[in-house]
């Protein structure tokens, strides 16, 4: 097992590999068979206020958080009232996970733990499945990852563009 953790250690295709796994399980997800049982509106009124949002309308309640309904608005007016290519956009969003938490890990550990967690968030991360349905998940994470790099890198280069960065993408309130 170490040699073969040390062999993908070393390859350096790993992270791009992984994304390409990781984007084509999101896509037999939305194209084959997801395992959820609520289909691609999701459980929450994401699609009615990405709806409203595309026509121009404003957000119309502090129930739901507003960010989701307004990425999926650019694809409803794009695209018409489908959700089908904001999950595209969704799953390719997704397989950046995998290059972020090799980055991420490989600067907080190093290049064998990053290996082994790009690995398995590559095969099992539960987001893939979610990709498949509107819901923040995917997208949350891609922005949660990325704030977790500018914080590493802020903190190995000692730069404070990166910990500005890192307080741009955190999310407000408690």
């Amino acid at each position: 097992m170490r040699a073969l953790i040390d062999r993908l250690a070393s390859a350096r295709a790993l992270p791009v590999a992984a994304a390409c796994v990781t984007l084509l399980i999101g896509l037999a997800f939305i194209f084959v068979w997801a395992p959820h049982p609520w289909g691609w509106y999701g459980i929450d009124q994401y699609h009615q206020l990405a709806i409203q949002l595309a026509n121009g309308e404003a957000f119309q309640t502090f129930d739901v958080p507003w960010g989701y309904a307004y990425y999926l608005a650019p694809f409803y007016w794009a695209f018409g009232p489908t959700p089908l290519p904001a999950l595209v956009g969704q799953a390719i969003l997704n397989a950046l996970v995998p290059p972020l938490v090799y980055a991420y890990a490989a600067q907080a550990f190093d290049r064998r733990v990053a290996a082994v967690a790009t690995v398995l968030v590559a095969v099992l991360s539960f987001n893939t499945v979610y990709v498949s349905t509107e819901s923040t998940d995917s997208v949350s994470t891609v922005i949660f990852m990325c704030l977790l790099l500018a914080f590493v890198h802020g903190r190995r280069t000692n730069r404070d563009r990166w910990f500005v960065i890192a307080g741009v993408l955190s999310p407000r309130g408690g």
